[in-house]
């Protein structure tokens, strides 16, 4: 049962919905330009499916992926058949990271 409170929260943090998941991808060597074209590649096919929030930065040896997913199936999928053809066709190297935890909390903070 959910109550009046829970129903209020985003639905991936009541209590009825399963947490999501905080996966990072880190590329060595890539930087803002590469990202920006893969960005470019990745757009027409518009978001993935089970994707949340997505970020990313630069980080001393390379490019960090940090996202929130639905599920850790979800983010396999997409990097799997969508991100690792593209990175691979604009030549980047492998991931040196991958990790998908799941989430203990996950929701907006209210101000």
């Amino acid at each position: 049962m959910t109550s009046r409170a829970d129903a209020e929260l985003p639905f991936y943090i009541r209590r009825e919905h399963a947490m999501p998941y905080l996966p990072t991808l880190e590329f060595p060597t890539i930087d803002q330009q590469r990202y920006d074209a893969l960005s470019a590649t990745l757009a027409s096919s518009g978001p993935p499916s089970g994707i949340l929030f997505h970020s990313c930065a630069a980080v001393p040896h390379g490019w960090r992926f940090t996202d929130l997913w639905e599920s850790a199936t979800a983010f396999d999928r997409f990097v799997d058949a969508s991100l690792l053809p593209a990175t691979g066709a604009l030549g980047w190297p492998e991931p040196s990271r991958r990790e998908c935890i799941a989430t203990y909390h996950a929701g907006m903070v209210q101000r």
